[in-house]
């Protein structure tokens, strides 16, 4: 009867840990790990970093990167504008 309690935890345990791990890493909502991780596929950072746009302006150029290719669905596109936007705006 123990033996199988303990099965039955350590099912429940390892189904827990597979249920968070699918649910992606913090690092994927992270706009300093998004801009290095699927910008520079493309082009270097300096592209960007000398960049001096406004929230409207880097989302503009964001959404134009995804027509051409990058790949960002729409909540790694925010939290990527929003960081650029902070760290390379006017």
């Amino acid at each position: 009867m123990r033996t199988r309690r303990r099965t039955l935890i350590l099912g429940v345990v390892v189904a827990l840990m597979l249920i968070l791990s699918a649910c992606g890493s913090p690092d994927a909502l992270d706009g300093e790990t998004l801009l290095q991780n699927r910008c520079t596929e493309c082009h270097d950072l300096q592209r960007v970093t000398d960049s001096q746009k406004s929230a409207t302006e880097w989302e503009e150029t964001v959404e134009r990167m995804i027509q051409q290719g990058a790949e960002l669905n729409e909540e790694e596109k925010e939290v990527l504008v929003d960081y650029l936007a902070e760290n390379y705006g006017p």
